[in-house]
């Protein structure tokens, strides 16, 4: 609208100073003509704009309608009885995320709750835990599925505190980077080559997790419980594992440069000594620091 209005303007002062140094004074009849002519013509311009700008509006405005009821529709599927249903949801779900950027965070609060609610809720569990319902698994590899769209990074955060996720299911190649994972069960889970760089992972429950080669630079993983996990290759640069244990966790090529492991328990020097650090790393007492470590670069 803004540029129909300059343009108008614009006109209006052709209208008036471009007549006057076409004709001379004495010729006010062909100068009157033409300042009459440009009039109809910025009047024309202003009725197409004002009309495309209306078409706009009304255009945005049934998407905008045709969005709403779209979520509205996916969330009712969500409470559905039938899992299929519920998985259609989800996935109308990350469509509209994907097609509407301003909602992948309403998207990822929803689905972040889905997850948290159903899988904790014990009337939902399986009587064995060896698998996700394939809903809840669903719903976390939306969650952690990529975004084609850059603008939508990160919009999506998962926040899965607490959720139950054991279970042997393939989490792998996932993207949770800054997810809210404090307390969640993940025991046995497969997180290989995982995104998890800046995540909360506060006593997270990750014993005997597949963690290799994942991204885990700059977690939080304080008081977590790794007993037995694979975590060869994985990246912990900078990651703070302060009195979480380690009990038979395979670190060979983990690498720990700037890791806090104080206070760590379980932790052996076999363990200490299959891994990559540096100066920074903290171990915790009674362990030393490789000599290979002391040429590492930070």
């Amino acid at each position: 609208m803004i540029a129909v209005v300059a343009g108008a303007l614009l006109t209006a002062v052709v209208v008036w100073l471009v007549p006057p140094l076409i004709y001379p004074a004495q010729a006010a009849e062909a100068r009157a003509a033409l300042q009459a002519g440009l009039l109809t013509a910025t009047a024309a311009i202003v009725a197409v704009g004002g009309g495309l700008v209306a078409l706009f509006e009304t255009r945005r405005a049934n998407e905008d309608t045709h969005v709403r009821e779209l979520y509205t529709r996916a969330v009712d599927q969500l409470g559905a009885d039938e899992e299929i249903i519920r998985l259609g949801g989800i996935y109308a779900l990350e469509r509209i995320a994907t097609d509407s950027p301003g909602d992948g965070r309403t998207v990822g609060e929803v689905l972040s709750a889905f997850v948290r609610s159903r899988s904790t809720d014990p009337t939902l569990r399986m009587s064995q835990p060896t698998l996700q319902a394939a809903d809840v698994r669903a719903a976390v590899q939306v969650l952690g599925r990529r975004p084609v769209r850059p603008d939508l990074y990160l919009r999506m955060r998962a926040d899965l505190h607490g959720a139950d996720l054991t279970g042997p299911a393939s989490l792998a190649d996932l993207d949770l980077v800054a997810a809210n994972l404090a307390y969640v069960h993940l025991d046995g889970a497969d997180l290989s080559r995982a995104r998890l760089s800046n995540a909360d992972l506060f006593r997270a429950h990750l014993n005997g997790t597949l963690l290799t080669e994942a991204r885990l630079r700059r977690a939080t993983l304080i008081g977590a419980y790794i007993d037995g996990a694979n975590m060869i290759g994985a990246l912990l640069i900078d990651a703070n594992l302060m009195g979480a244990t380690l009990r038979g966790s395979n670190l060979a090529g983990a690498d720990l440069r700037g890791a806090d492991l104080s206070g760590a328990e379980g932790l052996t020097q076999e363990q200490v000594n299959s891994a990559i650090g540096d100066r920074r790393t903290r171990l915790p007492v009674g362990l030393t620091r490789p000599l290979s470590w002391m040429s590492m670069p930070a």
